[in-house]
């Protein structure tokens, strides 16, 4: 067993954000201040950035099969179906649990019939109509026929619409422990007359109304968030809804400012979601293998529409978009008059006993990516990242000039520094040095820029990193372009939104461009070449990896699907032919691509709605392939999140440069407001050395649970029989003879 205290110079507490109009009443605003004079480390704690210690599990309700014929069954589980509405009911032999897509006595609950209607129903459509209007329609809307075809495994349903026209075919089947729900884009047919716009499916499969029993919705925001079943002061009128993969910008308005004062989601990389039913007792996670790129998940909180926590995915088949009339940008918003075309698949995985949680969930899908080839094993070893900015482009009176803040021959020397301190694990990555500087020069590479080294310094510092085994990489980005950079053209190699207008956004106040894919794979296949004659043989990859949109250039328009594999055939394309590809918080398809995960996030992204943030992500990885936190010089609290990377099993990362960031005041990079080496060093190695104390003992090892003591207090078990107990608290903590200082962790060897 060791014990380990980390000391850094700065301590900071989180901020506690009480927002009073949320509350019921002033009441309950009373309590909340009352309770902050007690503690208000308690309160931060009890927050949703954390993850709550369970409490006993309430008793589950006795499920039944009444109404329901039995469609077929396998060593593990029985599947049901209502006729009439193509309701589902799955039989968990080994537990007895019965999972039920809709309930048993609808009339019991606060619904009215558009809801019951909803809950009760296979399949939800939103369409339009022949005058444009948006309406909806569940099978049980006027009693929709559906023709069932039982088969050996499970059914197929094919449902016209009634009052829409519109036809649908469902097929629900049985594979081992899971249940695979399909929608084939040939079983859709529009009506007459009407469109369909999206679909819901099965949308209250694991519902459960406010507080009957214990559990949780889980929802894959940032590294993970729960929402627990139970009641809450902060009441929430709306629901998660998060696009999968992001918005598609093919579809979304150019707008030069606007007022917008809510904070984003969280894009989600992974396309999952799941159920809890009793933790440690029966649970399901939901993993869309096919129509992930046209779907959002939506969770509902007790409270919002209607009594009850619900979760589902929903699919796009036709966007709305703004149609310009005008070159004044009058115009008026329209949908798709073609419909989008992929096919649904999601596949409910079902879990009990101890794999009946956010960790059986991540293990589950962790399972599922190995046996489709979507993770591979990479080594898992305890390192730092040190990215260095190079130059920076600096707006001058007549021209830009390129300001210089890290020349490539220092680099070697700031390594054998952190070297000579025990910091024998590294790797580095280095931006803007491409002639020009960073901001401004992409899609452009090459040639290198001068005030940072010749030719020869770079090639030097890589042959100096490679002979002490550092990995050197070159930030790039194969998708984004600046206005007036060279290697694109701007009226054909931009791609286009469905109303013709270019993609654009500005930054760091710059015009940038997304480009085709056709365009990337091409300025890709060319950089390739370039960077192998250079000597480059490791890139950290920025966009490309987690932006997917839908180009509508004539002559070569590019869907999301085509588009992930444009992109999955340029990423093969350098696994092949070089040698390592990092990612910056990428999506879950090029996660068989790459050999490291940059940005990792540590937090949801905190909605009133959430109760808990959980490491869904890093479980999912950890062991697979390493992973980073943000960079720690723009922390407000370095011994907490020292201490989150060492309970999340994330490595440290720091963005350096050799001149004060006071340079870059009036620069793009003005937000590099800390950066020195010199300054950050002893946080460098500080950091190093706790994280190798704890992780080093579980490299390679993947994480097999999870337990929260108490508020504040984490224990992560790994594969190997090692635990990392982990207190944030200022106060110590004894678990079974382990003794955890206040603000430090633990690692035991072979477990409690």
């Amino acid at each position: 067993m060791y014990k380990k205290i980390i000391l850094f110079l700065l301590i900071a507490m989180l901020p506690i954000h009480v927002i009073a109009d949320s509350l019921k009443d002033k009441e309950e605003l009373d309590e909340i201040e009352v309770e902050s004079e007690l503690g208000e480390e308690t309160l931060r704690f009890d927050s949703n950035q954390f993850t709550q210690t369970e409490k006993e599990n309430k008793p589950l309700p006795e499920g039944t099969l009444d109404g329901f014929e039995k469609v077929t069954e396998n060593e593990e589980l029985a599947l049901y179906v209502n006729r009439a509405s193509l309701a589902i009911k799955i039989q968990n032999k080994s537990t007895g649990y019965i999972w039920n897509s809709g309930l048993d006595q609808p009339e019991n609950y606060r619904l009215n019939n558009t809801w019951t209607e909803m809950v009760q129903s296979a399949i939800t459509i939103d369409y339009l109509d022949r005058k444009g209007n948006m309406k909806t329609e569940s099978i049980l809307t006027s009693e929709s026929a559906s023709e069932i075809t039982m088969e050996e495994n499970g059914f197929t349903a094919d449902i016209e619409f009634k009052n829409s026209s519109i036809d649908v075919q469902l097929k629900v089947s049985l594979e081992e422990d899971d249940v695979l729900i399909e929608v084939p884009d040939a079983g859709i047919k529009d009506g007459k007359y009407n469109k369909i716009v999206s679909m819901k499916v099965y949308p209250f499969l694991g519902a459960v109304n406010e507080e009957d029993i214990s559990g949780y919705l889980f929802i894959p925001d940032g590294s993970g968030a729960l929402m627990r079943f139970e009641k809450s002061p902060f009441r929430s009128d709306t629901p998660f809804v998060g696009n999968i993969y992001g918005t598609d910008e093919g579809f979304t308005r150019n707008i030069e400012s606007q007022d917008d004062y809510t904070y984003p989601t969280q894009e989600i990389s992974v396309p999952v979601y799941g159920a809890v039913h009793g933790v440690k007792q029966n649970g399901f996670i939901t993993a869309i293998e096919e129509g992930q790129s046209y779907g959002s998940i939506l969770a509902y909180p007790s409270g919002a529409s209607t009594d009850f926590f619900w979760v589902t995915s929903q699919y796009q088949y036709r966007f709305s978009y703004y149609q310009p009339t005008s070159k004044s940008m009058g115009g008026f918003n329209v949908y798709q008059e073609e419909k989008n075309s992929f096919d649904i698949k999601q596949r409910v995985m079902i879990l009990e006993d101890e794999e009946a949680d956010y960790v059986g969930m991540a293990k589950r899908y962790q399972e599922r990516l190995v046996e489709t080839g979507g993770l591979e094993k990479e080594e898992d070893a305890v390192d730092v990242r040190l990215e260095f900015l190079g130059g920076e482009t600096k707006k001058g009176l007549l021209w830009d000039t390129v300001l210089p803040m890290t020349r490539v021959d220092e680099i070697p020397g700031y390594v054998e520094e952190l070297q000579k301190n025990e910091v024998d694990n590294m790797h580095v990555v280095y931006r803007g040095y491409t002639k020009g500087g960073l901001t401004g020069t992409l899609p452009q590479k090459f040639p290198l820029e001068g005030k940072l080294g010749s030719d020869a310094d770079y090639e030097e510092t890589m042959k100096q990193l490679k002979d002490k085994d550092i990995p050197f990489y070159l930030y790039t980005d194969f998708t984004k372009a600046y206005e007036g950079a060279s290697g694109f053209s701007g009226s054909k190699d931009v791609a286009k939104k469905k109303n013709a207008q270019p993609m654009t956004q500005r930054e760091y106040g710059k015009m940038s461009y997304y480009l085709s894919p056709e365009k990337t794979l091409e300025i890709a296949k060319k950089d390739q070449k370039d960077f192998k004659e250079h000597g480059v043989t490791n890139l950290a990859v920025d966009t490309t990896g987690y932006t997917l949109f839908s180009d509508f250039n004539k002559g070569m328009t590019s869907t999301r699907t085509d588009m992930i594999q444009t992109y999955q055939e340029t990423f093969e394309l350098y696994q092949e032919e070089m040698g390592g590809l990092s990612f910056y918080k990428p999506n879950d398809y090029a996660w068989a691509y790459m050999d490291r995960y940059l940005d990792m996030p540590m937090y949801s992204s905190s909605y009133m709605f959430v109760t808990d943030t959980v490491p869904f992500l890093q479980i999912v990885l950890k062991g697979y392939k390493p992973y980073y936190a943000s960079f720690s010089n723009f922390s407000h609290n370095p011994t907490e999140e020292v201490l989150r990377m060492i309970e999340f099993g994330a490595y440290p990362s720091f963005y350096l440069t050799t001149e004060s960031s006071q340079e870059l005041l009036k620069t793009p990079s003005r937000g590099l407001y800390t950066s020195e080496f010199d300054v950050w060093k002893e946080q460098v190695i500080n950091q190093y050395k706790a994280v190798k104390e704890s992780l080093g003992e579980v490299e390679n090892m993947t994480i097999t649970d999870r337990i929260v003591h108490q508020k504040g207090v984490v224990e992560v078990v790994y594969e190997n029989g090692v635990s990392i107990i982990v207190n944030y608290t200022e106060a110590p903590f004894s678990v079974q003879g382990v003794e955890v200082e206040a603000t430090s962790f633990e690692v035991v060897e072979g477990g409690r």
